[in-house]
């Protein structure tokens, strides 16, 4: 057992080991060119991160240092349990690839760390399993307590104990499998440390390993490993890009699995209750899922809720109490008339930090980029934040109320946050001679935690009850509006990023050209949910 069949889609796993996967007719879901491309483009990328990881491993002891790293790469294949064991036992202080295997659980891990202070063969030796992640590792910790990292730069791997940062760890789902298997499997080999480790990104820190308790791991593992072996599909995250896909989904389309509508662990407490279909789930006629069950077999996105409970939020009216307009006119006329909307959408490379902030003021769209080699370290951010304050101040000088709107705010305000924290105070002169600065960090607390800054996505939760996602994309078209960009999502806008900055001049203006009209559509999108809201959510059912 790997850590792989624990995570995301069990049955999967009884597919694979129900057919030969080698022979030429098994079944496959159809992957377009561009899925693809996609898949080989991530495989790579992940590749060339590692190799850049593992290059930066210790070679020499550092000034100081009484430990001499040592390294052995495990080669895949049949030996590489007992090679990974052979360099155990020999007290390799950095083993890269090596592979664990105890009873019916195996693992892969990209290293495992000499955690001791020992030489050679010592009879204490301790080695935590470590993974390259591409995700964010760590977080600050909200309460001191609650803080359980150590970090190690990548240049003492194994020849420190690192020290100890206020940070907790993040482990996605498969990550802290892998993690816990390894090390439970080093447990029973007798040559485990406490520890466990990640190396990846953690805001305005240079690249670490984060080195944390690896016991509290085995709760997730238990509970995985108890799960039953399912007899049958149930829709889940990982189903899109499953080879299995169309094989499990004419199953679930033919006895109209709940899992279509409630996919992963939100169907469970239904089932709970003996419900496994979307009919019977209608049937109860007695809840907002029952309806919502009946709006799904109807082709329906999202059912509008009751509008008391939503139309009256004053964020929606820019702060005013609301109240009923008389028959045939539309809602708070006068009142809107001293609020200035502005929508915002930022677009983000995962290790580059933000690339475009655009606004719509209800008139024209303006972008502020950085589509730079090497980038700008901010410089784009400041643009936007004075553009920003610039528009606040007009607002404030003629007596208006100045909003802007994001919808799902958490990546906005991460970024401008962290380039806050990274270059806050800083001037940059622009290309046409004017100079802006850099917000501090309490400049840009303030704005995000006062009634200027608005997330459309609480409303929108709010005021709809979905049968699928009520992100932006699927919500717009409700509201009469229609995307110029189609296939383009948070992914395909990375790597459009990576070709607008790439070797190849026509295709880096067409990339840039893509990315603004993506960017701006999300910006006029948001402007429509808005009025669309404020209209009552017109066109579509009640629950």
């Amino acid at each position: 057992m790997h850590p792989e069949d624990l995570v995301g889609c069990r049955h999967r796993g009884v597919l694979r080991r129900a057919i030969n996967l080698n022979s030429p007719t098994r079944m496959r879901t159809a992957y377009d060119l561009e899925q693809t491309v996609e898949r080989l483009s991530h495989r790579i990328s992940s590749r060339a991160r590692k190799q850049e990881v593992l290059a930066s491993l210790p070679k020499a002891p550092r000034r100081g240092d009484k430990l001499i790293p040592t390294r052995v790469d495990i080669e895949r294949g049949d030996h590489a349990v007992e090679d990974t064991l052979e360099a155990m036992a020999a007290g390799t202080r950095l083993i890269v690839g090596a592979t664990l295997e105890h009873g019916p659980m195996a693992a892969t891990v990209d290293l495992l760390v000499r955690r001791d202070a020992g030489f050679g063969a010592d009879p204490g030796l301790a080695y935590a399993p470590v993974l390259i992640s591409a995700h964010s590792v760590a977080r600050a910790a909200k309460k001191t307590q609650r803080a359980d990292c150590l970090a190690v730069p990548l240049s003492g791997l194994s020849l420190s104990q690192g020290v100890s940062v206020p940070y907790r760890h993040r482990a996605i789902a498969k990550e802290g499998q892998q993690l816990a298997m390894a090390h439970v499997i080093l447990e029973q080999w007798g040559f485990a440390a406490p520890e466990v480790g990640l190396i990846g990104h953690v805001a305005n820190q240079q690249e670490q390993c984060y080195f944390f308790p690896g016991a509290p791991l085995r709760t997730g593992l238990l509970t995985a490993l108890s799960e039953p072996t399912p007899t049958a599909p149930s829709r889940v995250r990982e189903c899109a890009v499953c080879e299995f896909h169309n094989h499990c989904r004419a199953q679930l389309l033919e006895s109209l699995d709940v899992s279509l509508m409630l996919p992963g662990d939100r169907n469970r407490a239904v089932r709970e209750r003996g419900i496994n279909t979307l009919p019977e789930l209608a049937a109860e006629k007695d809840s907002e899922q029952s309806a919502l069950a009946e709006a799904w077999m109807n082709g329906e996105v999202a059912r509008r809720r009751p509008l008391k409970r939503w139309i009256t939020d004053t964020e929606l009216w820019g702060g005013h109490e609301f109240h009923m307009p008389a028959h045939g006119q539309m809602p708070m006329v006068e009142e809107l008339r001293d609020v200035v909307d502005l929508d915002v959408d930022m677009e983000a490379h995962p290790q580059r930090g933000t690339f475009l902030w655009g606004t719509f003021d209800g008139s024209s769209y303006v972008g502020f980029g950085d589509f730079s080699a090497h980038g700008d370290e901010g410089a784009h951010v400041a643009e936007f934040w004075a553009w920003l304050q610039a528009r606040r101040a007009s607002a404030d000088a003629h007596g208006r109320r100045l909003r802007v709107w994001v919808y799902a705010a958490q990546g906005e305000n991460y970024w401008l946050r962290t380039y806050a924290q990274r270059f806050g105070g800083r001037e940059y002169t622009l290309d046409d001679g004017r100079v802006v600065l850099m917000p501090r960090k309490e400049e840009v607390d303030a704005l995000i935690e006062s009634d200027a800054w608005c997330d459309l996505f609480r409303l929108v939760k709010k005021a709809l009850a979905g049968t699928g996602s009520l992100g932006l994309k699927s919500v717009a078209p409700l509201a009469g509006f229609t995307f110029s960009q189609e296939g383009v999502d948070g992914k395909a806008a990375v790597d459009l990023f990576e070709q607008a900055i790439g070797l190849d001049s026509r295709g880096r203006l067409a990339a840039r050209r893509t990315l603004e009209r993506y960017n701006a559509d999300d910006c006029v999108a948001t402007s429509h949910v808005r009025a669309w809201l404020r209209a009552g959510a017109p066109g579509i059912n009640g629950l």
